[in-house]
């Protein structure tokens, strides 16, 4: 079975909508909030109290026209969340932190001098799910010092439907995550909490904002950073920043977006740029490897329905943990390049890292704070708008690509011109050595195909394996011919395009390289049609010795 990217989004909300009426509690149905006005809840405005945790009220902000149910977390005992510690020699049965014995803190195997990093999931999912295991080993695995911690923010018992529950009970999980940070703070004699950086998924990327907003009000600390893995949109979007994730939760907050349709559309992730760098990969949806048959996501669950389905409907949204950890394991240069959009990152016009413009490079992932402090140490980013970051990546691990811009100049020659324009694709392997090449890269548009004419320059973003620095290419034209139209019918000669040079140019390398084709000859469709820089020095000694010809 294969559902385009969207239906999965519809059917993982209708699997929502079922799961929110499987409790038919007064205060915990959905379709209970139906009836009431805008801004009304079925309780009292009195806020709901939690000992030391503090008091959560419902009213406004809470409850808006763009949020009109909001309800009270349930109780510390009923959502029960855990917090298991794992370190480079401890992954299988690890010590919980238990804010009940503080004094037990020092013994379970957290560095004071090394990183420590929270990992919190979303709605329906739990901490011993194999992305969590598999990201925790990736963080710990690749720790330079071997100092790393990972605790995890297990709130299975409160992240089960419906919904609407699930958001209210991340608010008080972040308040008892708070307290925990502070006691491994006091515990350890830790000099500040920079190194701490908590990591969170979908609904747990709020809960994140949560930990963070509570760190400052109830103990006057800061987290050094939140990672917000495509942040939940349902019930957050349009949001006083209170309500949700905000850059102020943490000294730099970095957002990943892969599943930004409206929710209507099937979304499930925040559009909304709230860090202080977000990251939009294939612009933010619709990611490569996302429209396969379920079967294929049932067996990567062992064959359970249950999860396979989920992984397959939620494809685009889980993909943030998925390139998040890849980025973690990754030796590819994992870039990408700020943008005022897509669709121009796409057509090549924020490539330069280096202009005056305000285009930057960032790393992606993990490194990303490393990117945004040497540029705000050099005075290249102020405390402004948040930075929108555009990238490419493969439809499977390793995710990670190297971009390309390529320039194809059209030939003005007379033979070129006569011939005319042509519709058709163009594609493009490039090489640094004979093996070491990329895949077969389209340049053309990915829906339609394009219109080449004479004299003009066309230009596109492709992204493939990294090879280094370019050398050569080889050009592929694949022609489009129309059977119902005699003028696009080529029966005497092979379909061909005339093309004066292209120039390749590498975002992660720096480095732009101009091709020829051998004296100039036209790509013939259906064959490889080799470009090196050699053949543009031929050809301008042939041009400049008076031939108006390529191939004369």
């Amino acid at each position: 079975m294969i559902l385009p990217n969207n239906t999965g989004g519809w059917f993982l909300q209708s699997l929502i909508i079922l799961a929110n009426q499987t409790d038919r509690s007064p205060n915990n149905t959905f379709g209970d909030y139906l009836h009431l006005p805008i801004g009304a809840s079925t309780d009292s405005k009195t806020p709901k109290c939690y000992g030391v945790y503090g008091c959560f009220p419902i009213e406004y902000p809470w409850t808006t026209i763009t949020r009109p149910v909001s309800l009270y977390p349930e109780s510390p005992n009923k959502i029960n969340v855990n917090f298991p510690v794992f370190n480079r020699h401890n992954r299988q049965i690890p010590w919980k932190l238990d804010l009940n014995d503080p004094k037990k803190t020092k013994g379970i195997g957290i560095n004071p001098y090394g990183n420590i990093y929270f990992i919190a999931h979303g709605y329906i999912d739990s901490g011993d799910r194999p992305w969590i295991q598999d990201m925790t080993n990736a963080l710990l695995d690749e720790d330079p010092q071997g100092t790393a911690t990972v605790i995890v923010v297990d709130w299975g018992d409160g992240s089960s439907p419906p919904y609407t529950q699930a958001v209210a009970n991340i608010r008080l999980i972040g308040a008892i995550t708070a307290h925990v940070i502070h006691m491994v703070y006091e515990e350890l004699s830790l000099p500040n909490t920079y190194k701490i950086h908590m990591i969170g998924h979908s609904l747990g990327a709020h809960l994140c904002g949560y930990a963070g907003y509570y760190l400052q009000k109830d103990f006057g600390l800061t987290l050094g950073r939140i990672t917000a893995l495509d942040p939940a949109e349902p019930l957050f979007t349009d949001t006083d920043p209170i309500v949700r994730l905000d850059r102020t939760d943490a000294n730099y907050v970095d957002v990943i977006h892969t599943d930004t349709l409206p929710f209507t559309s099937g979304g499930l992730g925040m559009r909304m740029a709230i860090g202080h760098v977000d990251f939009y990969p294939n612009g933010g949806y619709n990611n490569p490897g996302c429209d396969g048959p379920v079967q294929d996501y049932i067996t990567q669950e062992k064959g359970s329905l249950f999860w396979g389905v989920q992984q397959f409907v939620s494809c685009n949204h889980i993909r943030a943990h998925q390139f998040m950890t890849d980025s973690i394991r990754s030796k590819c240069p994992f870039n990408g390049i700020s943008c005022d959009s897509y669709d121009d990152f796409k057509e090549g016009y924020c490539f330069d890292c280096n202009q005056d413009d305000g285009y930057r490079c960032f790393k992606f992932g993990l490194k990303s704070i490393d990117s945004y402090e040497t540029l705000v140490s050099q005075g290249k980013i102020m405390d402004a708008e948040p930075i929108k970051v555009y990238l490419m990546t493969n439809g499977k691990s390793p995710y990670c690509r190297t971009h390309y811009k390529v320039t194809i100049k059209m030939s003005s020659s007379m033979e070129s011109t006569m011939h005319g324009g042509e519709v058709g694709d163009m594609w493009i392997i490039i090489h640094a050595d004979q093996h070491n090449a990329t895949e077969k890269m389209r340049l053309s548009p990915e829906t339609v195909s394009r219109f080449y004419e004479p004299g003009l320059e066309y230009t596109a973003v492709a992204s493939g394996r990294d090879i280094g620095i370019p050398k050569y290419a080889y050009m592929e034209w694949e022609y489009k011919a129309n059977p119902l139209n005699p003028l696009t019918w080529r029966i005497l000669s092979t379909p061909r395009v005339y093309v004066e040079y292209i120039t390749i140019e590498s975002l992660e390398h720096r480095s732009k390289l101009k091709l020829c084709p051998i004296f100039g000859n036209p790509v013939q469709a259906d064959s490889e049609n080799l470009f090196m820089d050699d053949y543009c020095k031929d050809y301008n000694k042939r041009f400049s010795a008076g031939s108006n010809r390529y191939n004369d």
